[in-house]
């Protein structure tokens, strides 16, 4: 059996990380070969002290700052030691059984998430030239000692993604639960910044014609929330 390293980074963030802590070691119950690191970035609301207490479901875990939500994802990596790693970070859950199929990495696992009309969603699989296949949360990847890269600080998710050398067409788990991603984090609010920076990483790995035809699509989406705002 595999060994899987989960991984959740978390600041200031303390029902969050409880609500994913918990989904972790229920999860156990479906697939046994799991660690569990958490990196916390020095939270000051009583994070650390939820960690600590959880201590005992957790293989590794550090309180301490960081340089934003990548690097801390690259701590995670440095101190994980599962040949699979999944990053559930804090917000984000397992619902179900959702592991008891995983077999070996790359795998995709189903993901709902709730849309900016408050729609309970499936996250479809995606074309990675417009963007990340699937959310990362969604994502079991090989450990190959691959690590984020911090100069895009909203989408390294994609540039990670497509250093592996994956795509759509990696196998999804046919679970009977599903991970719930909270969609409501930075690249929600800084949506010009993520459209941007998907934008530099496509051109860098596609070429910039096929970065222009796909640029297309983030432009309606973006036409579309001025007008629901209004």
């Amino acid at each position: 059996m595999v060994k899987l390293s989960i991984v959740t980074v978390v600041y200031n963030d303390r029902a969050g990380f409880i609500k994913t802590a918990n989904s972790v070691a229920e999860q156990r119950g479906f697939y046994s070969e799991i660690e569990y690191v958490v990196i916390d970035g020095g939270s000051k609301d009583g994070t650390a002290d939820a960690i600590a207490e959880a201590s005992s479901g957790i293989d590794y875990w550090v309180s301490e700052p960081d340089k934003g939500i990548y690097d801390a994802m690259n701590k995670g990596i440095q101190a994980a030691k599962g040949s699979a790693l999944l990053f559930l970070n804090a917000g984000d859950y397992f619902v179900g059984d959702v592991l008891s199929t995983f077999r070996t990495a790359p795998a995709f696992l189903p993901v709902k998430y709730i849309d900016v009309l408050g729609r309970f969603r499936d996250r479809p699989i995606e074309n990675p030239r417009t963007g990340i296949s699937n959310c990362h949360q969604g994502i079991i990847f090989e450990a190959k000692a691959i690590e984020y890269d911090c100069a895009y600080d909203i989408c390294a998710d994609y540039k990670y993604f497509l250093d592996h050398g994956y795509d759509n067409k990696i196998a999804k788990l046919s679970s009977s639960g599903y991970v719930f991603f909270d969609a409501v984090g930075v690249s929600s609010k800084r949506i010009h910044d993520r459209d941007r920076q998907i934008f530099e990483i496509r051109r860098e790995r596609f070429g910039l014609v096929v970065a222009l035809v796909y640029e297309s699509l983030p432009f309606l989406k973006r036409c579309i929330r001025i007008i629901l705002r209004k």
